[in-house]
């Protein structure tokens, strides 16, 4: 898939995607679900909810080009924890469940014939914490689990205490299946940027190490339309501001030395039909967008935010053509989202809802250019704009019970324009609706 979307908060690591931010205000009473300014009066609808399990150590969820959902959780029901994965028809219907490996916090992405990709971390007696990772062809089961990473020696660990090992997973299939699997990596020492790339055809290659052990953390990695591959991702000296770095990958292997593209929290990245990269970043209360062009270069990072927004959660997506999004809670809970147009160039925002206890912020948008938002706190309300349209009113997914906190929210949407949103609460399990709109 070419569609991108990451969620950025502070105390949530869903997914391992670039999860940044900084932490929400609480507010009491249920969020306000005002329509914003000019919204479509049109009546979208949601389906039935699908439940999973309870307390998920992460997951995950994807949408294949025909429009196949693939729901991805760590299962606490096992020691170690089962990585699982639901599938749901382009037609509605959802499949059981199927266990492809053990470990924890699984990441996953599909190409355009339908091959999806999991990876996870797994933690094992006297070693670092390490990546697997297993693929399925379309009409055939899941291959074994196949080790990818560099695992070294750490008796009596796993002990309860910091991680050693790999932490914070990112992966990218290229539509091909030419894939890339980034993480940190620490072991009682600064943590460092490691890869491994699947090609096409044959076989993962041997780990890649990007950076030194220097405190370089939460990598995002994205693919061009050649198969020319990009990671970004954040590294905060001891003294100074944390500065976000990409490098990229070469069709012949070989990796472009690291180059600083702005300075703030890592928040996105992506790669359009043209070959132009974007990274989103939030700086001094802002979400600002750097873009790189075969002919320009790097530019000078731009406003996706108004400078005074004070942006706390924010989530960014974009897709191939550039489209792009940024939906983001305000220190008063209000939810306001922005969007982008042509080359790097943002339109004012636009509010959701008002002030109240909103949180967790998701954006998404499909290739056609259909976004959608979504934000809770004991509840949970979304709204969706079609390519040619403007955002419909705001549309209730989950009334406010006031209990059970939100803790972590995921979404995309589909090749016909329907949106997945998928979330998990506090003492509920991992559910997953699926919204048609008007």
């Amino acid at each position: 898939m070419w569609v991108r979307r990451t969620l950025c908060l502070l105390t949530v690591a869903a997914l391992g995607q670039g999860v940044v931010g900084a932490p929400p205000v609480a507010a009491a009473g249920p969020a306000p679900a005002s329509p914003a300014v000019g919204a479509v009066a049109a009546e979208d609808t949601w389906g039935p909810v699908q439940r999973f399990e309870r307390n998920p150590w992460g997951e995950a969820m994807t949408v294949d080009s025909r429009g196949a959902t693939f729901a991805v959780w760590a299962s606490t029901k096992t020691w170690p924890h089962s990585i699982k994965v639901a599938r749901r028809t382009a037609a509605g219907t959802w499949k059981d469940p199927v266990t492809i490996g053990r470990g924890n916090n699984p990441v996953v992405g599909v190409d355009a014939k339908g091959t999806v990709t999991v990876a996870w971390e797994r933690e094992r007696t006297g070693l670092t914490t390490g990546v697997w990772a297993a693929r399925k062809v379309v009409g055939k089961p899941w291959g074994k689990p196949v080790h990818l990473s560099a695992d070294k020696a750490a008796p009596g660990y796993p002990d309860g205490g910091d991680v050693r090992g790999v932490a914070n997973l990112a992966l990218a299939v290229h539509p091909k299946g030419a894939t890339l699997v980034a993480w940190e990596w620490s072991n009682r020492t600064l943590p460092k940027i490691q890869t491994v790339f699947r090609p096409v055809r044959g076989p993962w290659r041997g780990v890649v190490g990007l950076t030194p052990a220097s405190n370089a953390t939460g990598p995002l990695v994205a693919f061009g339309p050649t198969g020319r591959a990009w990671v970004a991702f954040s590294r905060t000296p001891v003294d100074g501001p944390t500065a976000v770095k990409v490098r990229d990958r070469r069709l012949d292997g070989s990796w472009i030395a690291p180059v600083r593209v702005g300075i703030g929290q890592l928040g996105g990245l992506e790669v359009n039909r043209f070959t132009e990269v974007t990274v989103a970043i939030r700086r001094a209360g802002a979400v600002r967008t750097a873009l790189w062009s075969p002919v320009a270069g790097w530019q000078i990072p731009i406003l996706a935010t108004p400078a005074d927004a004070h942006v706390q959660e924010w989530s960014f997506a974009s897709n191939r053509h550039g489209d792009a999004v940024v939906v983001y809670n305000r220190p008063n809970g209000r939810i306001d989202v922005a969007r982008r147009v042509g080359k790097n160039v943002w339109l004012s925002p636009v509010t959701l809802a008002d002030p109240g206890g909103n949180s967790l912020p998701t954006a998404a948008v499909n290739a056609a250019g259909d976004m959608f938002a979504a934000w809770g706190s004991y509840g949970l309300w979304a709204a969706y704009r079609p390519a040619d349209g403007d955002w419909h009113a705001t549309t209730t997914v989950q009334p406010d019970t006031g209990v059970d906190v939100l803790e972590s929210t995921l979404s995309q949407v589909t090749p016909a324009g329907d949106a997945v949103l998928m979330w998990d609460q506090e003492a509920r399990p991992l559910r997953v609706r699926v919204m048609t709109p008007s």
